[in-house]
């Protein structure tokens, strides 16, 4: 019975694994189109903050996308989750969120939420590094 979970899981992480590679080169390609499109619609050598804010938010998804298959790969091949690698991309989802995100929307609980998450993600990210052995 725990053979046939384990291939369960397995079969699982490899589905989820290609769904997000589709997920992440559908963004690929839309944020390759956005570029060319932003430059022919320019005036002058200048573009929008809204235009750069959108272009950099998708790249940051992109790279997002990409370590989450990394970790789901690495999972598939050591049966191992990298706590370390998941909190990094936990605070670059963070840092995306704070990028694209119009703040004005959001309250002051909010906001001290978001730095709360972001300070607990950097603390708890910072005593596993306290805690591993040096040099590796």
């Amino acid at each position: 019975m725990v053979r046939v979970l384990e291939k369960f899981e397995t079969f699982i992480n490899a589905v989820l694994l290609v769904m997000m590679a589709v997920v992440v080169a559908l963004l690929t390609f839309k944020l390759g189109m956005m570029i060319p499109r932003a430059v022919v619609h320019m005036t002058t050598l200048e573009v929008s903050v809204e235009t750069m804010i959108e272009l950099f938010g998708d790249m940051l998804l992109i790279l997002i996308g990409l370590e989450l298959m990394h970790s789901v790969k690495v999972y598939l091949e050591d049966h191992v989750v990298h706590v370390e690698v998941i909190l990094s991309i936990a605070l670059v989802a963070l840092a995306r969120k704070l990028i694209v995100a119009d703040l004005k929307q959001f309250d002051g609980v909010s906001l001290i939420g978001l730095a709360a998450l972001i300070a607990a993600l950097a603390a708890s990210q910072y005593m596993l590094r306290l805690g591993r052995p040096r040099g590796s």
